[in-house]
């Protein structure tokens, strides 16, 4: 792999820090390879830390690593196998049970030290040291993603020689530890011929055990998120202007971004229910959306009328939402009609236009089996006499069939693995105001 311009060599990186401006070339040149591996677009966002907070971090002995979204789940893992072969592990199957406590991407920073820190502590010791220094524990996802950057920058993977690391990763509700092979037996097992880059994830530890080759992989708790966020508009709103959006509104694509909201700061609130801000396009009927944007209407969608169970739910004008995560708010499977029953008076059940601002952003999540239902808009009545099924609760939905994103309605508003509600907060930010539905 060679180094971005203005990007010392890689066998130096290891012994020289680096500015924000290299740190972004970097990671974007070695995604660009990965991404090419897997065949799929990979965004590397520009570094959030700042040279100051560079230079403090290396100096503390930690590194900075980046995970792209389309990496970043258990039912994304398996992806790894193309990228890094050589791990080779179970807990990369694409039906595995290693779930993270919370899928996370975007920057992060992470201990590079060869042997993982916080050793001879259980878990519940261990939690409580690494909430003491402000940190919280790494996924499995970051793990492979810092080991991998550390073998290619310095020439070995983390844990590789006696440690494991324990991670927010769990197997049967049971935290894991993961640790990497080197090219010599790990201490203790000399017995036991290593497979170099291979990644070994033990899923049988219990809360009591601990031992000076267990420890832990951390990251700072409070993640540069504004850099994610904005990712998350930049996203959005590119997605709107390759679909024709200015043309369709007639104006220029510049003159059309600059109409639209930024995204505000994030009502303390919402920091584990609404993770997600996106722009939501409401000038275009949502029909006329779906085929701009590419997503197919099913003969359901077409044929039946659906109404917004809330009509102050949906502003007139572009807005910034804030929006749950496919594996938050609801983490279990649950009905369309008991998760309208268990919204809050802050939230608000997703409708179409919703949904398509999601897919615009995330269209990786499609592409993955997970689905949103937009539970704030429902049948109400077929426009035609062929369609059998009547059950009543039912709402539009995003899934893939034949190969693209495509918007219809589930048969019975029942519960589905693949399926979670899409819901949002109460406030919205329009282009000049934060304003809260007050109905």
């Amino acid at each position: 792999m060679t180094a971005p311009a203005g990007t010392p060599a890689i066998g130096a990186i290891a012994r020289e820090p680096l500015s924000a401006d290299q740190q972004t070339r970097l990671h974007r040149t070695m995604w660009a390879e990965r991404g090419r591996l897997l065949d799929l677009p990979v965004t590397v966002t520009p570094c959030p830390y700042d040279d100051a907070q560079l230079t403090a971090l290396e100096r503390e002995g930690r590194a900075v690593g980046y995970l792209p979204h389309e990496l970043s789940s258990h039912l994304t893992r398996d992806r790894f196998r193309k990228v890094f072969p050589d791990m080779d592990s179970y807990a990369e199957a694409p039906a595995n049970g290693f779930t993270n406590t919370a899928d996370v991407w975007g920057w992060f920073d992470y201990e590079a030290a060869r042997e993982a820190p916080w050793p001879d502590l259980d878990e519940p010791a261990t939690l409580a040291a690494v909430a003491a220094a402000g940190r919280t524990v790494l996924t499995l996802d970051q793990y492979i993603v810092a080991s991998q950057d550390q073998h290619l920058l310095t020439g070995h993977h983390l844990d590789d020689r006696r440690s494991w690391s324990r991670l927010a990763t769990s197997y049967d509700g049971r935290t894991i530890a993961a640790r990497f092979d080197g090219e010599k037996p790990e201490e203790g097992r000399e017995d036991e011929p290593p497979a170099p880059g291979s990644l070994l994830v033990a899923y049988d530890l219990t809360p009591s055990d601990n031992g000076r080759m267990l420890g832990v992989r951390t990251r700072s708790a409070t993640p540069p998120l504004k850099s994610l966020w904005d990712d998350l508009w930049t996203r959005t709103t590119d997605a709107y202007v390759r679909a024709g959006y200015p043309a369709r509104l007639g104006t220029t694509p510049a003159r059309y971004l600059a109409g639209l909201p930024r995204v505000p700061r994030q009502p303390a609130v919402y920091a584990d229910r609404f993770v997600l801000p996106l722009v939501v396009e409401t000038r275009i009927p949502w029909q006329e959306q779906a085929r701009l944007l590419g997503v197919r209407l099913s003969s359901q969608s077409q044929r039946f009328s659906f109404e917004a169970l809330d009509p102050a739910a949906c502003p007139d004008k572009p807005y910034v939402g804030w929006f749950n995560a496919w594996h938050a708010r609801f983490p279990e499977p649950v009905s369309s009609i008991d998760a309208r029953a268990e919204l809050a008076v802050d939230e608000r059940g997703g409708t179409p236009i919703e949904l398509l601002a999601m897919n615009a952003a995330l269209p990786d999540l499609v592409r993955t089996s997970r689905f949103y239902e937009a539970i704030g808009f429902v049948m109400t009545e077929p426009t035609t006499t062929h369609i059998t099924n009547r059950s009543p609760g039912r709402c539009l939905c995003l899934y893939r069939w034949r190969g693209a994103p495509e918007l219809g309605a589930n048969q019975h508003p029942i519960p589905y693995p693949m399926f979670r509600p899409l819901v949002r907060g109460r406030d919205v930010t329009t282009l000049l105001t934060t304003t809260e539905e007050r109905r």
